[in-house]
């Protein structure tokens, strides 16, 4: 296991707890809602319910992205800083606070009350998911680093970053209204951009995870992909390579190797080797080189 293994799974382990933590929550008060008289069942609060599921959809979908980043730091040249270690710690803390202050207590005579609990910690909780954003932020900040030499450079050339950014900054913005006492028609608003947000990055993230990871879109991973440009012939199968027949004809005469020397047209870089002659892997005469 890798460094960046190694802190994706400390990460998944606090905010799995914290997920633990608000299951249990929800479990009580369903039971609760069960067995108990109408009377003294705990009446459930829709904005509270609905943040806490947003925090679970929100968190689940950075288990993806981590998972996808690791990929990035395959690479012996890529290290992982500090920083790096620091912004993730600070970025599980911060959705643990989260959803700690997500999950209701009885009081002491044993009564949930969720509504008078969110009320509470609107504030708390404004402030807390802005902190969590803003620390997803400066992972990617970091992470951009460890790959790139650069702070910038993954906002500056990757779609799925400079979406991120977007969407962290709108949650700090989607969470400003819980600083202020309730209000009906604020709150619904509030919940209702919330979900829709999920639903998009739900909807986003696996197409820019594919188009990161399969830039023509050919089912044949970049790190294996021989042609990157399959797209050109979709209506065509691609073989093991990520490469179409078309592609690799390349003059069209129904012919991938015109020279037999078992490399295709596509690749060889000297299209007219002898017959018998043993070539390198770009088609040359091994012979003629140097």
């Amino acid at each position: 296991m890798d460094t960046f293994e190694y802190l994706t799974v400390s990460y998944v382990l606090i905010t799995g707890i914290g997920m633990s933590r608000l299951f249990i929550s929800l479990g009580t008060i369903v039971e609760e809602r069960a067995v108990l008289e109408d009377k003294d069942k705990p009446k459930v609060h829709w904005m509270l319910t609905t943040w806490i599921l947003l925090l679970i959809a929100i968190i689940s979908l950075s288990w993806h992205a981590f998972y996808k980043w690791n990929l990035a730091y395959g690479s012996p040249a890529v290290q992982i800083s500090p920083m790096t270690t620091l912004a993730l710690t600070l970025l599980a803390g911060c959705f643990y606070i989260n959803m700690e202050l997500l999950s209701p207590e009885a009081s002491e005579d044993g009564i949930i009350d969720m509504e008078r609990h969110f009320s509470l910690i609107r504030p708390h909780m404004a402030m807390w998911v802005t902190a969590s954003m803003l620390s997803m932020i400066l992972v990617f900040l970091t992470f951009s680093y460890d790959v790139t030499g650069s702070y910038t450079q993954v906002y500056r050339t990757s779609t799925a970053a400079q979406l991120g950014l977007a969407t962290n900054i709108v949650w700090i913005l989607i969470v400003t209204p819980l600083y202020f006492p309730a209000h009906a028609v604020r709150d619904l608003a509030v919940v209702l951009t919330g979900f829709g947000m999920v639903v998009g990055m739900t909807l986003a993230t696996p197409t820019y995870s594919i188009l990161e990871d399969d830039t023509d879109l050919d089912g044949v991973n970049n790190t294996f992909d021989l042609c990157d440009d399959s797209d050109t012939w979709f209506w065509e199968e691609v073989d093991m390579f990520g490469c179409t027949f078309s592609q690799l004809d390349s003059n069209g005469d129904g012919n991938l190797d015109d020279d037999g020397d078992d490399v295709y047209d596509r690749f060889d870089d000297c299209p007219n080797t002898e017959q018998g002659d043993t070539v390198n892997n770009e088609g040359c005469s091994i012979e003629s080189e140097g």
